[in-house]
């Protein structure tokens, strides 16, 4: 909205001290500790009915209030974790609802309203200081001269108007929940509120100067929209979640003080011994038995249960095949095991990097050895094999994918009028608007320091320039592409953007700098996306994503490969089992399986958990909301790993290095790249004499075929269908 403030707004945020907005947000209740609720008779599951529906869960008894005590039923505050409640008078004598056989219906339904409007004055001071901000650099432009004494009020005459409503509404805040919080005026949650105002007074007296204070308005560590962010996340959080309803008539039959997801963190807690006291999740394969898959997890003991539990009830049913699934918290175990020749049958979680380096050494199985892995590998894009290939083999199959997205402040853009960018030439166009009002472009390079930067952040510039980060010639000898014309275009361009189109090199958080309008918009994966859809709920409404930024080719298309990081499983070659383990790796990677396990996990332990599968069928089954999960179905086309050889580690390293030299040395991308390939084709001769692949004299004596993308598409595309696991497009 490009418009001045006017009378209306201050008239607007000034009533609000007395009368409600009349605009809805949704209830946000906290559920992040989990989306259902078990209904229990009698100690047995009755039924299990999901909260992330829209769903009014009015407190009945087969549609009629059983009494007056219970009109009005208020829940008592609980400072952490969970409580069993039993309905009862202010004495404690539990009420007894006289029920006759056969079905009746129990109703609840949470009335939290003062607390939802304090919410939605916070969201609408929020909002107000976001566009206030944005004003004043209209006005001063984002380099503002000190020395010059500024007159603020002449430009915005309602200034102080403006400061004093938010302090009226901040007041009207406190009213609204002085018997909601566990300390009254003292609670916890309201600190935040107190902190706003003493910013407010701090800049109410010198209006004229608002303009030197600007980060006591909008700053991301100390301003007034820092604390009312840290108000509206925490008064949200204070909401109840119900999680079970027990009907007893004998107390002895109410279940612990757990639940199925405010237990989880009890369950953990308890795993987490076991691992130490117990032989549930034990790496000894000793003790597991000569009938017995034995497999290792890389990833979280609740992530380990639930695969765990779903094995025993389905996948040992079905096949006959029991299991035994070890919680392995460190990578670096595989090496011990293999040394010591104590490997399980198969290994799950593994980063995308590891199993090349397990199957150098001859660790880990050939899957194409199975009749019907192409067939299975369909259910994966193409380009989450690519670094699981050695050789002439595939040594894992994909497990999770991840994404990189665009996330922008649909508020921000619609203020200034901005177009989200399709292409890298779009971003640049728009830059300097951004940068006008102080904002800019996060690129995930910046993530950090100036330290070692990966591939997932520096190669898909190359990628989708058509460059290549290794050739291979006719005598087999393999090469850094990185000197190609193709590649160097990408990295300059790579490059230009810190120096030429002046993005931050250096971003220690993106999430808060997002969320108080430092960077609007920016590269996101699964972690950043989720930090925000579930830790910013006051830009609920305000932001959305789109596809990664592409280049355009010769031909129209927009090209926006991205280099992801996901997980794979893999079957190691000691295994006498490898039969076993490959039905377990085919029935655990299924849609079905994966679109279970996804449900489940997010329901048990909260929204946090999100689980992003490779299989594609599944991940169109993905409970994230449709706009957001059409726009990652549609990136996942464009994810690749890198080709990976021997001494791809020092190439990784390499490129890091050209980055930084060309961004704080100055140097061109050419110059750069020509001065670091020599050493990375020195270590690759290197690695392959080590492995036995050259002679002495560099010179190929046994077959390497470097294969990649267009090798792991060719065989899938041969390959038949695999029921049940289609989707709608591949390419």
């Amino acid at each position: 909205m490009n418009r001045r403030f006017g009378k209306n707004d201050i008239l607007l945020l000034g009533m609000l001290a007395v009368v409600i907005l009349v605009f809805y947000v949704g209830m946000t209740s906290a559920l992040q500790s989990g989306d259902s609720i078990i209904i229990t008779v009698n100690g047995s599951e009755y039924g299990r009915y999901s909260l992330t529906e829209n769903k009014e869960i009015p407190i009945k008894i087969d549609g009629k209030v059983p009494f007056t005590e219970l009109e009005n039923y208020q829940f008592p505050y609980v400072a952490s974790g969970w409580d069993n409640l039993t309905l009862a008078d202010e004495e404690g004598t539990p009420y007894e609802i006289y029920l006759t056989e056969g079905e009746h219906t129990i109703t609840i339904k949470q009335e939290n309203q003062p607390v939802m409007e304090a919410y939605r004055d916070a969201l609408l001071i929020e909002q107000h200081l976001t566009d206030f901000e944005l004003e004043i650099t209209k006005i001063t432009g984002t380099n503002i001269d000190k020395n010059r004494k500024w007159k603020m009020t002449k430009y915005i005459p309602e200034i102080k108007d403006y400061l004093d409503a938010y302090e009226t509404l901040i007041q009207h805040i406190r009213f609204l929940l002085q018997d909601y919080s566990d300390g009254g005026n003292d609670g916890a949650v309201l600190t935040y509120l107190d902190q706003a105002e003493v910013f407010i007074k701090n800049i109410s007296k010198y209006p004229d100067e608002i303009a030197l204070h600007k980060t006591d308005l909008t700053g991301a560590e100390n301003s007034i929209l820092k604390s009312m962010s840290n108000f509206t996340t925490e008064v949200v959080a204070n909401s109840i979640t119900l999680d079970r309803i027990y009907v007893y008539g004998d107390k002895s039959q109410l279940g612990a003080n757990n639940s199925s997801v405010g237990g989880s963190l009890w369950v953990g807690i308890k795993s987490l011994m076991n691992t130490f006291t117990s032989s549930k999740y034990s790496t000894d394969i000793e003790q597991a038995g000569d009938d017995v898959l034995t497999i290792w997890y890389n990833g979280a003991i609740t992530h380990v249960d639930l695969l765990q539990k779903m094995a025993d009830t389905q996948f040992t049913p079905q096949t006959g095949i029991k299991v035994k699934i070890a919680t392995m918290p460190d990578v670096n175990k595989l090496t011990l095991a293999i040394a010591a020749d104590k490997t399980p049958d198969m290994v799950l979680g593994l980063a995308s990097y590891v199993p090349f380096d397990l199957s150098s050494r001859g660790a880990l199985y050939d899957l194409t050895k199975f009749d019907d892995f192409w067939t299975v590998a369909r259910r994966f894009p193409t380009g989450s094999f690519v670094s699981y290939v050695y050789n002439e083999g595939m040594y894992a199959i994909p497990e999770t994918t991840d994404f990189n997205a665009i996330v922008y402040r649909t508020d921000i853009f619609k203020n200034l009028g901005l177009k989200v960018p399709n292409t890298w030439d779009d971003l640049i166009e728009i830059l300097p608007t951004l940068q006008r009002y102080g904002m800019n472009f996060y690129h995930n390079i910046s993530l950090g320091t100036t330290g070692y930067k990966w591939f997932y952040q520096t190669a898909p510039m190359i990628l989708q320039n058509g460059g290549e980060l290794y050739t291979q010639d006719d005598n087999g000898l393999i090469t850094t592409g990185i000197d190609s014309k193709k590649s160097v275009k990408g990295l300059q361009l790579l490059g230009d953007l810190f120096t030429k189109y002046s993005l931050d090199t250096s971003v220690q958080t993106f999430f808060n700098s997002f969320r108080y309008s430092v960077l609007p918009i920016g590269i996101v994966g699964m972690e950043d996306y989720t930090l925000i859809k579930n830790g910013a709920k006051e830009l609920d409404g305000k932001w959305a994503i789109s596809q990664y930024l592409g280049t355009k080719q010769e031909d129209g298309t927009v090209n926006r490969t991205f280099v992801a990081n996901g997980t794979g499983g893999a079957i190691f070659n000691t295994s006498d089992k490898k039969q076993e383990a490959w039905e377990f790796l085919k029935w655990w990677t299924s849609k079905s399986v994966q679109t279970e396990y996804t449900y489940t996990l997010r329901s048990s332990y909260g929204k946090t958990f999100f689980w992003l599968s490779a299989n594609r069928a599944a991940l169109e089954n993905n409970p994230m909301d449709e706009a957001d999960k059409k726009i990652i179905t549609e990136q996942i086309n464009y994810v690749t790993d890198v080709t990976r050889t021997p001494g791809q580690y020092l190439l990784e390293r390499t490129i890091s290095n050209i980055w930084t030299t060309m961004v704080f040395d100055g140097t061109a991308g050419q110059v750069a790249v020509d001065e670091a390939k020599n050493d990375v084709n020195k270590e690759i001769v290197r690695k392959m004499k080590e492995l036995g692949y050259y002679d002495e004299n560099g010179k190929m004596v046994k077959k390497f075929k470097l294969q990649g993308y267009d090798w792991i598409k060719e065989n899938q595309d041969k390959a038949k269908a695999d029921p049940g696991e289609e989707v709608s497009s591949n390419e």
